[in-house]
């Protein structure tokens, strides 16, 4: 029987106890913790990743019926002056006459501050529709306790202060973690595996050696505000795409400035009540503020949100946190022997921007699954593992392009521009190589590095999509006030979302990979477009070179489209290298596969051999009638 020991009780544990019980249910699952109640509590949006990998775990009923649906990601950007009109009035009106999207909010009349005096018109990007795959934002206090309760009867529960981890060099040795309770006393505990969610506390990292500072610092603080006037944000005076899918107070909302962003999370009180999560993060040295708190983000907003102010004090806070330069690293996340694994905070913390955190806990768990079920195997090679660990360092990348990002969104054409550009990214390659269990390959995941290899902080440059042309735009933007057509002509979310995608496992990678190389040219030929090049003969070394690369990509995407194959070349078919899970979306959904007549997940090679019943439960945690699935003997 193989014996993982879980550091910590925070939600990445309680995730991962729950993962680890549906996949390798003849395991025996030890959970650490001190109980310290009171912890900081953050991450409350989730995205598509998020929710799937929730749903696999039998939360689906719970998540419709006790959270609030999510429609995506909105972005408020502030209007540029016009030409001719410093003070931007009627932007609704002007847009629509350049032919760009045109609704005004006739809800700001309903509001008490909409329309007030000093405040920015904003030029909303949300998205235009419903996609298929869902997202919920989260009151991560009930959610948490739900977690809790279906975890309790699946772990033996060992409360106290872990003091050590001993990791044997031994072929076949287990690990021995010494306990203290709060009386003083020590136990130990012995595992084959240890995963370390003790969150930031950092356990194995600090006891190892592995902590490292990351290449650019953030902070952040937050509050849940309750009782508040949700008209106030219903009636901001904004320009946006017509439909009538959504309530768009039902989204994640976003206000940027110079070296900060404003995050609104709409959810779920205890009762049934509004609520939401406020809150900030901002890059200290940029934005020129330390230590923020309350008063302090509501200076913020009056000079450069006010109408966000005003929803504010409407309400009264819940509580409160905050981080100070939270951000750091470890020089390494998975050992090569399979004895220890950092999951979650305990390795690095993510920018909330995105709402990236959760949804990589999504990922880290299944890879610590599939590594754990090579080690019981006999098939896990450092090969694998350095390739699982490329994927983390492929996900810091990410961290490092949205640090860079700070420096330019107080320049809401960079950043509308490049938002969109990221949301078709995200849709395009990352979301399909989640779906369809393609991260897990190690050749995948050695790809997915090499394309997004890190860079030194000092050859880190300011991230933001097509720099040439956005650096054009946003000066010509100044000069003759057509900043508003251009912000306008950047929410393309009809196009760069696939909004007939729901499932991966007949999904091919290849042919979606070509729509984003093809709307990657497009959105750069529209750019292009805005700039009036054929005016101005300066322009047409750098145009003729922009032009060449959208043609480049629209061949690519051709070739793609012809022969989807080619994309997937990368992904290995040595066992040792492939996922431990066969058919590799089985990784979320095994019942699934297992009704269909494959295996669900076992063995890299396909076989059948040594293999276990799984436990494939319901939301009441009884067998389904009809599933089986079926596990790899570990």
């Amino acid at each position: 029987m193989t014996k993982i020991a879980i550091i910590g009780n925070g939600l990445s544990g309680r995730l991962a106890a729950l993962y680890l019980d549906k996949h390798l249910p003849g395991a025996e699952l030890t959970m650490i913790d001190p109980d310290v109640p009171n912890k900081p509590i953050v991450g409350e949006s989730t995205i598509e990743m998020t929710s799937q990998f929730f749903l696999s775990l039998g939360l689906g009923t719970y998540l419709e019926e006790n959270q609030r649906h999510k429609y995506g990601l909105t972005y408020y950007f502030p209007r540029p002056a016009m030409d001719g009109d410093m003070e931007a009035p009627g932007a609704a009106g002007a847009m629509a006459e350049k032919g760009a999207m045109a609704e005004t909010e006739a809800a700001a009349e309903a509001s008490p501050v909409a329309g007030a005096g000093g405040g920015p018109d904003y030029i909303l990007h949300e998205a235009p529709g419903v996609i298929r795959l869902p997202a919920y934002n989260l009151n991560r206090f009930t959610f948490d306790d739900e977690l809790a309760r279906r975890v309790a009867p699946l772990v033996r529960k060992v409360t106290g202060k872990v003091t050590e981890v001993e990791i044997s060099d031994e072929p076949g040795g287990q690990q021995t973690i010494h306990v203290m309770d709060k009386a003083g006393e020590t136990s130990t505990v012995t595992a084959d595996h240890v995963i370390d969610c003790s969150g930031r506390a950092r356990l194995l990292a600090k006891q190892m050696g592995l902590e490292q500072d990351p290449p650019f610092q953030r902070s952040s603080y937050w509050f849940r505000l309750a009782g508040f006037d949700r008209s106030i944000l219903n009636g901001l005076n904004v320009d946006k795409p017509r439909h009538h899918c959504y309530d768009s107070y039902s989204v994640t909302h976003h206000f940027y400035g110079k070296g900060y962003w404003i995050w609104i999370i709409p959810m779920q009180g205890e009762d049934g009540e509004d609520l939401a999560s406020v809150g900030v993060t901002y890059r200290p040295e940029i934005l020129g503020e330390k230590a923020m708190n309350q008063d302090k983000m509501l200076d913020l907003l009056s000079r450069d949100h006010p109408r966000v102010r005003a929803l504010i004090e409407t309400g009264r806070k819940v509580d409160e946190a905050r981080y100070y330069n939270y951000m750091y690293e470890a020089r390494q996340y998975y050992d090569t022997r399979g004895r220890w694994f950092l999951l979650g905070d305990s390795g690095f913390t993510f920018d909330p921007a995105g709402s990236l955190g959760i949804a990589y806990l999504g990922h880290q768990i299944p890879q610590i699954t599939s590594m754990i079920l090579k080690a019981g195997q006999g098939m896990l090679t450092p090969a694998y593992v350095e390739a699982m660990e490329g994927h983390v360092q492929a996900e810091l990348y990410k961290q490092d392009q949205l640090s860079q990002r700070y420096p330019v969104m107080d320049d809401p054409i960079k950043l509308s521009w490049t938002l969109v550009f990221n949301y078709m990214a995200y849709f395009h390659l990352f979301l399909p190589d989640y779906m369809t269990g393609a991260f897990l390959n190690g050749g995948v995941a050695k790809r997915t590095m090499k394309l997004l290899m890190r860079k030194p902080a000092e050859m880190i440059p300011v991230a933001y999509a097509f720099p040439q042309i956005m650096d054009k735009l946003s000066e010509r933007a100044k000069e003759k006030g057509n900043g508003a057509e251009i912000i306008a002509t950047a929410a393309h979310f009809h196009k760069a979302v696939p909004f007939n995608f729901y499932r991966g496992d007949n999904l091919k990678r290849g042919r979606v990979a070509a729509a984003y190389l093809y709307k990657r040219g497009l959105l750069r030929a529209k750019a292009l477009r805005l700039l009036h090049w054929w005016r101005e003969p300066s322009l047409w070394p750098m145009v003729a070179g922009q032009y060449l690369r959208t043609g480049g990509e629209w061949l690519l995407a051709l070739l793609l489209v012809l022969r989807p194959r080619i994309y997937e070349r990368p992904a290995s078919k040595d066992p040792a290298m492939m996922s431990a899970f066969d058919p590799q979306y089985s990784f979320l959904f095994p019942e699934e596969a297992a009704s269909r007549g494959r295996p669900g997940m076992g063995r890299p090679d396909g076989g059948t051999a040594d293999r276990k019943p799984a436990r494939a439960k319901d939301e009441a945690g009884q067998m389904p009638a009809g599933v089986t699935a079926t596990t790899g003997n570990a």
